[in-house]
């Protein structure tokens, strides 16, 4: 591992003795007591789950014992006990843990009176580097969160015994932000970044997860916290991107900053983004999921948080719909990325700007020794214990598959296409969304499912749907044409995965090939141009192409 003017610790003084090898310490499964105990201080949600990245560094290693402590003073602690409690983690009260004695202290943020937790500390990013400026956490209006030598020294005297940075650059400006924390900085990494790398070959096993059929592209939006991130500025963007792309051939998902869902909570979030939630939008929860959702995206819209650049460097084609320039330092790598990344133009249509995106090229570099973390942090950690690592080798497991909140199922269509011969295109959109495009269609349809609760959209709707099978199909219809005057079709899925479309004037046709809602749209097609319902047509509904057949219902033969 490359270090950077690091010196070699001094040994633990509570257990002089290095370690032989993983689980030879005597008496370790007589007396359940490791030779080393570990405590990782957390602060929110986001540093939580970067702690746990690094900390598999120990698993497999009987001598370490890990002991959970939250720092006193953040602002965004709501979650962290639902965290801790779930991975079921031994966690130590803050002023237990200053007193507890512990042979190393890992921290994932620079606040929150670490001076008090001993010499053997090491303190580590929670985000891609070091980017933001935040003043009141580190009392600097013009170094980032995390340089400060504010948050790294104590009356004359760096706090940490090792600062753990991603990228020779950070160092750099360590260097001019505080001089003799940069003299105990190592460049290890960012395992982060790894475990996400380590996933790609995943990638569709979590589009699968997210819902993503082949074909469609993936639009992930991501947001960071604060009044100048994408959701702070632009609120209403969700609506009108899932407004604007039509279903057959995106899925969108939402992944907001933790501290967003800290300090609002699920319900408020949810309420707030009911609109693009009914049109098909997956909402990613705050632990682990926007990892996974990186992996499987086609393109990114986001601003100046870290998933953004995360996205980039990935090589995501990547759209700022936001970038709180005041936020950022300048120096940064975030800061360059926000000058070389296309801006999301509000007088443009979403679509044509997403089809315009491209690979980025000119990503600027924020994290080096690519792949190497957990091997650099294994031996580091190790070294500071006094102890021998284990013989096999370090390594970070792949991101878990994520697990959206939804996807609610969107229950009205506006559908729009053309029959040519004997194909029919079909180019379908969320209807609850018209207030956000009004101007996307040219006289659509409006298909609504019997489940649709919104009494305008009932009584607008030409064709009706239900997709389970009702018990007496031609029943169904007829009580729903009688009770929807304006409506012209209804359409029920059969047993046998065949729809049955009923006309007003009684006509009735079996159709084959796709679901009850593509079938019903197809057959309105066929209406409205006077063509008969009989024969075979190629469909088209965004990338999907399939071949419907319609025949008449058996006992009509």
């Amino acid at each position: 591992m490359r270090r950077v003017f690091g010196r070699r610790p001094a040994p633990a003084a509570r257990n002089p003795r290095r370690g032989s090898g993983a689980g030879r310490g005597d008496g370790v499964w007589d007396t359940h007591r490791p030779e080393r105990r570990v405590l990782a201080v957390v602060r929110n949600l986001a540093s939580a789950t970067r702690m746990l990245d690094v900390l598999p560094v120990f698993h497999g290693d009987p001598r370490i014992g890990v002991e959970f402590t939250v720092s006193e003073g953040s602002a965004f602690d709501r979650e962290l006990p639902g965290l801790l409690r779930d991975i079921d983690a031994r966690v130590v009260p803050w002023r237990e843990a200053v007193h507890g004695g512990y042979d190393l202290t890992l921290a994932t943020s620079a606040n929150g009176g670490l001076h008090r937790l001993g010499r053997r500390l090491v303190v580590m990013p929670h985000g891609a580097g070091h980017n933001r400026l935040v003043e009141a956490a580190s009392g600097s209006a013009d170094v980032a969160s995390g340089l400060a030598a504010a948050q790294l020294m104590r009356r004359g005297r760096v706090v940490p015994a090792k600062i753990v940075l991603a990228h020779e650059e950070q160092l750099a400006r360590l260097r001019e932000s505080c001089p003799p924390a940069a003299r105990i900085a190592v460049v290890a990494g960012d395992p982060c970044f790894d475990r996400m790398t380590a996933s790609l070959p995943l990638r569709d096993r979590f589009r699968r997860a997210l819902g993503v059929r082949r074909g469609q592209r993936l639009v992930v939006l991501s947001s960071t916290w604060n009044g100048g991130s994408l959701f702070g500025r632009m609120p209403h963007l969700l609506a009108r991107l899932t407004a604007e792309l039509p279903v057959d051939g995106f899925r969108v998902a939402m992944a907001l900053h933790p501290n967003v869902w800290d300090r609002h909570g699920a319900y408020q979030i949810e309420g707030w983004l009911a609109e693009a939630l009914n049109a098909g939008l997956l909402l990613v929860p705050p632990r682990d999921g926007w990892r996974a959702a990186l992996v499987a995206a086609d393109a990114v819209v986001g601003d100046h948080g870290s998933v953004t650049y995360y996205a980039a460097a990935l090589g995501r084609p990547t759209l700022l719909a936001a970038f709180a320039d005041a936020e950022v330092d300048p120096a940064s790598p975030m800061a360059e990325l926000g000058r070389v990344l296309p801006r999301f133009r509000p007088s443009e249509g979403v679509r044509g700007q997403l089809e315009k995106l491209t690979v980025p090229l000119d990503v600027p570099d924020a994290i080096g020794m690519r792949g190497q973390a957990a091997a650099n942090l294994r031996e580091l950690l190790y070294e500071l214990m006094s102890l021998d690592p284990p013989a096999n080798p370090a390594r970070l497991r792949p991101v878990p598959p994520p697990e959206p909140r939804g996807p609610r199922a969107v229950t009205a269509l506006n559908v729009q296409g053309e029959v040519r011969d004997d194909r029919i295109r079909l180019d379908r959109y969320p209807a609850v969304l018209d207030d956000h495009a009004p101007d996307l269609l040219d006289d659509p349809h409006l298909v609504v499912d019997e489940g649709e609760a919104d009494e305008r959209l009932l009584t607008s709707a030409d064709v009706f749907v239900r997709a389970d099978p009702p018990e007496d199909p031609e029943a169904w219809a007829g009580d729903v044409l009688a009770r929807h005057r304006g409506a012209e079709i209804a359409a029920a899925a059969l047993d046998d995965g065949a729809t049955l479309v009923v006309l007003r004037d009684g006509t009735r046709a079996r159709l084959e090939g796709a679901d009850a809602s593509l079938c019903a749209s197809a057959a309105y097609l066929l209406l409205v141009s006077g063509r008969p319902l009989a024969g075979s047509f190629t469909v088209s509904a965004g990338p999907r192409e399939f071949r419907l057949h319609v025949t008449p219902p058996p006992d009509t033969k």
